[in-house]
């Protein structure tokens, strides 16, 4: 699997010197469970984790349960009781460009 390089920045700026490991644990992820396989999903997982190992570890298996729930997680405010979930960022775009004119 190549990892496009907007990725490969964040995870850097992200884990520093765990970002070897980071990379490595979405990669033996990413090929075992094949739907995770979409930059969109990897992004997600990334922005939530925000550098630390054992939320991505957890982010990754949240994931592999359903990709939707990180999707939410990641690209929606507002998620809390009374309130309507606003798309705020789409991470199908990378990550420098994701939180620009979100249209729902």
């Amino acid at each position: 699997m190549i990892i496009i390089d907007d990725i490969i920045k964040k995870i850097n700026a992200d884990f520093g010197e765990n970002a070897n490991k980071a990379t490595t644990m979405l990669i033996d992820s990413i090929t075992k469970v094949d739907y995770l396989k979409t930059d969109r999903v990897i992004r997600c997982i990334i922005f939530l984790a925000k550098g630390n190992l054992t939320d991505l570890k957890e982010y990754i298996e949240a994931a592999t349960f359903d990709t939707r729930d990180v999707m939410l997680w990641a690209e929606y405010d507002g998620l809390k009781a009374n309130e309507h979930p606003k798309r705020v960022r789409d991470f199908n775009k990378p990550f420098d460009e994701c939180s620009n004119d979100v249209k729902e």
